[in-house]
């Protein structure tokens, strides 16, 4: 028993080879080749940028000059504040808090009073737009709490406040800190007009509105307002005081303080035989050369041993004789206690 023949196509084989997308197929014949210009293979297009055979200009471009790029992305052209960022600062002058820029030096103060005395407080820069905002906010509104608290913070509060306007001035005008140039940054928080430390000013307010009502007379006694009348009542009581006690003391007298007499004993140096000589007398001597004994004798005497050529008087220094050439010995007297009757003798032998 033989196969049935396959089922014929309705419409025909299609010609050719049997693909349907070859030349006469069911989809009809392949489109003429477009005509020689720009697009076609063989033919290239006219010179200009994006053809590979013609390179760009050169300086900015690609593959030969890349653009450089900035560390902190795309970034507008320089020209100030609003047209780039400026440029980082040449003499380090840099916030102290994040280490961001720009910065500018300033000084924030601060104040509180104490009872009995007071503090002033201050922080010295650089800061940054941010961090000296921050500064200027929280300082100023411990001194708004804080500043109070003494006899003269009255005047040295408000004049603390006033002296922060101009940093804070200062910072206002600085530009916001170059994209990661800083780190972390102090929080500034809302400003001081919407923090409840500003009604602390109430505090001296109040204050001045009480002593100007109570110097116009306004919180005293009116004069419309009755007197008691001093004249009490016959169904009042009144209570006499109580007397007072007295107490007398005795009459004392103290005794007489002796006074303290104190009687110097009297000196009398030792007299010398030798105290009244002088220059020209002649001596004897009495006793040995180890324990003189010196007397006044006239020169005539048979006994006179040396005579006086000279006499050293406020000095017990032998050398003195030393300016005398023609003395041969010397005598000297010392005293320990009057140095002003010392006396040195300058002697020559006689006989």
């Amino acid at each position: 028993m033989s196969a049935p023949p396959p089922p014929q196509m309705p419409y025909g084989p299609p010609p050719g080879d049997g693909n349907p997308y070859a030349s006469g197929g069911s989809y009809g014949a392949p489109p003429p080749p477009p005509p020689p210009g720009y697009g076609h293979p063989s033919t290239p297009p006219p010179p200009g940028y994006g053809y590979p055979s013609t390179p760009p200009a050169p300086g900015y471009g690609y593959p030969s000059a890349p653009p450089p790029e900035h560390p902190y992305g795309a970034q507008p052209p320089a020209g100030g504040y609003g047209y780039g960022y400026p440029p980082a600062p040449t003499d380090g002058t840099t916030c102290r808090f994040c280490g961001g820029y720009p910065a500018v030096d300033a000084t924030v103060r601060g104040h509180q009073g104490l009872i009995i005395a007071y503090r002033m407080l201050r922080m010295t820069g650089p800061f940054c737009r941010t961090c000296g905002t921050a500064t200027v906010r929280d300082m100023s509104a411990r001194t708004l709490v804080q500043g109070w608290w003494s006899l003269v913070s009255w005047l040295l509060t408000p004049i603390t406040l006033l002296l922060n306007l101009g940093p804070h001035n200062k910072f206002k005008q600085l530009p916001p800190p170059v994209p990661g140039s800083h780190g972390p940054q102090l929080n500034p928080g809302v400003p001081l007009t919407s923090r409840p430390h500003l009604a602390m000013l109430l505090v001296p307010v109040s204050l001045a509105v009480t002593v100007t009502l109570a110097a116009t007379g306004v919180l005293g006694p009116k004069k419309d307002d009755p007197v008691a009348d001093p004249t009490p009542s016959p169904t009042r009581y009144t209570i006499a005081p109580l007397p007072s006690p007295t107490f007398t003391l005795p009459p004392y007298t103290p005794p007489p303080v002796p006074t303290p007499t104190f009687t110097l004993p009297s000196y009398t140096p030792p007299a010398d035989p030798a105290d009244a000589a002088k220059a020209g007398d002649c001596l004897r001597n009495d006793g040995s050369d180890t324990d003189p004994k010196m007397a006044v004798v006239p020169c005539t005497d048979a006994k006179a041993q040396y005579k006086v050529i000279y006499k050293y008087t406020g000095t017990s220094d032998k050398e003195s004789c030393s300016k005398q050439p023609k003395t041969t010995s010397t005598y000297w007297v010392k005293h320990p206690l009057l140095p002003s009757l010392d006396y040195v003798l300058c002697l020559r032998a006689v006989g």
